[in-house]
């Protein structure tokens, strides 16, 4: 995997930073190689292809709510070989158009820690660049997701945590461990930080998802992050999704993550073709220190 140190020497004005692939089960299916391609006419000079990485095998064993969301949560580890394969195969095709960076999105559980060390450790070498992200919270019925449909959101963790406000703070709580997470092996990079407002639209104007506790949150968090000189998921996909309709972070903490020199990598977080630039001309004009 890239060091901290490469990672903030690619020029984040011309790095796309969180694309999926056909390997992905909530995908369009399509082709990674058309996700390249459109890369390279939008003209990105870096692509990185972080599909999200298998679940853990416990994930499985007592799985709760939107069975949507649980098979269709990552690639499966049988899955592997042919990734990376097909990934080394791209790399070299398009060298000459494209630097391609082969990679995860990872996801974060704190009782999984130990298995995603092992895996870190077994595939660390065949991988270039990877996210650390948070999709499912602990409830007492188990992890829930947060993003699967609206309806899964409010039997799953609000109906957990009561509030949307309570479901935020629990969020953030599991990014700040990621964050926090002492190991070696983990990404250096952090998704979608504020994920938990994807569903803020089908709710009243009215409802409170920030307070006291959720800036504290997310001031440790950022600065958490600015310490460890660690980078950002500047992610994109929000603004077009009638649901949530902004960027994740959205644009205050987004303004405070730059007054921290956060490196923010744009993530258009594609799961299909059509959606590799959404949000990259936002990004450039926001990015205004880069």
């Amino acid at each position: 995997m890239l060091s901290r140190a490469d990672l903030n020497a690619i020029d984040r004005r011309t790095w796309s930073g969180h694309n999926h692939t056909e390997f992905c089960p909530h995908g369009s299916g399509e082709d990674v190689e058309q996700f390249i391609r459109a890369a390279i006419q939008n003209g990105f000079k870096t692509y990185s292809i972080t599909e999200h990485f298998p679940m853990p095998p416990e994930f499985y064993r007592q799985p709760t709510g939107s069975r949507h969301a649980i098979y269709t949560a990552s690639m499966t580890a049988a899955e592997l070989p042919a990734y990376f394969a097909k990934m080394k195969r791209l790399k070299e095709k398009y060298q000459a158009q494209i630097r391609l960076l082969v990679g995860f999105e990872i996801d974060y559980a704190t009782e999984f820690t130990s298995w995603t060390d092992q895996q870190l450790a077994l595939y660390g070498s065949q991988i270039d660049d990877a996210i650390l992200s948070v999709h499912f919270l602990p409830t007492p019925s188990g992890l829930r997701a947060i993003d699967d449909t609206a309806l899964d959101f409010r039997t799953g963790v609000l109906a957990a945590y009561n509030t949307p406000l309570e479901v935020a703070n629990a969020y953030l709580e599991q990014v700040l461990a990621a964050v926090s997470w002492n190991s070696p092996l983990k990404p250096c990079r952090y998704g979608h930080i504020m994920l938990y407002r994807k569903w803020r639209n089908t709710f009243s104007p009215q409802t409170i998802w920030e307070d006291a506790t959720t800036r504290e949150l997310l001031n440790t968090i950022l600065d958490k992050v600015a310490a460890q000189r660690d980078l950002l998921d500047c992610n994109m996909a929000g603004l077009f999704r009638e649901t949530e309709t902004e960027s994740t972070p959205t644009t205050p903490w987004l303004e405070a993550a730059k007054q921290r020199h956060i490196p923010l990598v744009f993530g258009a977080d594609a799961h299909r073709v059509a959606a590799v630039a959404q949000g990259y001309n936002t990004y450039l004009e926001q990015q205004d220190y880069l």
